[in-house]
């Protein structure tokens, strides 16, 4: 147990029996199908992970389900992506000088000469190191804040819950901790799959498996990462409850 999670059963339901990993292959050919048609199948993988996450906030052990109601999916995805997009907003906005810069930067000196380009590359280093200084900062936050937002979204089933900051920050104050942890997995995770895929497309052998493994490691980072944080919000809200209880009995 780490922090109150499983990470045996974690890292292991997908798999668990035959049924799971036929549930699981879908999942690796919806991620797949992201690949081919922008967003929409992402919606789908954001909507099955809710159905995951809402097992775990329902006291149930974390289990793969059958693919029904694609629609219900598909909503529920676009609430959880759409939350993400607009709390991620600040780091967008820091980034458009640094895409601009970048994105000029082969015109620009393709038609310049070389005492030009000793000016210009300053320039363009500073923009690229301060933004790095402020994207940095704020993103490592984010990764903690808008989960539970998203998770508040997925137990109230409104979007406009996302926004009623003031709810989901008491939950997320009374199990920081809990939602550290849980990035923290899901980083580590992150980063061990992201090895594993740098040795398939390093090895030539192996790389013709690339479109395969690609769309499984997808699909998997998505369960890891809403189960963990729906483990950490339910831990949230049973400690805000015995806090509140505790204030009650006292005042």
């Amino acid at each position: 147990m780490f922090f109150g999670i499983d990470l045996n059963q974690l890292f292991t339901f997908p798999f668990k029996d035959a049924e799971s990993r036929k549930y699981f292959l879908i999942g690796c050919l919806v991620a797949l199908a992201g690949f081919i048609v922008p967003l929409l199948p992402y919606f789908v993988l954001y909507g099955y992970s809710v159905r995951i996450a809402k097992q775990i906030m329902n006291d149930e052990a974390p289990h793969m389900v059958p693919w029904d109601d694609w629609e219900g999916m598909f909503k529920d995805g676009a609430k959880m992506f759409g939350i993400r997009i607009i709390y991620s907003l600040p780091i967008f906005i820091i980034m458009i000088p640094l895409f601009i810069a970048m994105s000029t930067m082969p015109i620009l000196t393709s038609t310049m000469s070389s005492s030009e380009m000793d000016a210009f590359f300053p320039i363009f280093m500073v923009i690229f190191f301060g933004a790095m200084c402020l994207i940095i900062p704020i993103s490592l936050p984010l990764a903690v804040i808008i989960p539970a937002a998203e998770i508040y979204v997925v137990d109230k089933n409104e979007f406009a819950a996302g926004f009623r900051i003031r709810e989901w920050w008491a939950i997320l104050r009374a199990n920081i901790s809990g939602f550290i942890a849980a990035f923290a997995i899901y980083y580590i995770s992150s980063m061990v799959l992201t090895v594993a895929l740098q040795v398939v497309i390093a090895t030539l052998i192996f790389a013709c498996l690339l479109p395969f493994v690609l769309p499984a490691i997808v699909m998997y980072s998505l369960l890891i990462m809403y189960t963990t944080i729906a483990q950490a919000y339910k831990g949230g809200k049973e400690k805000l409850a015995q806090s509140e209880i505790v204030e009650a009995t006292t005042a």
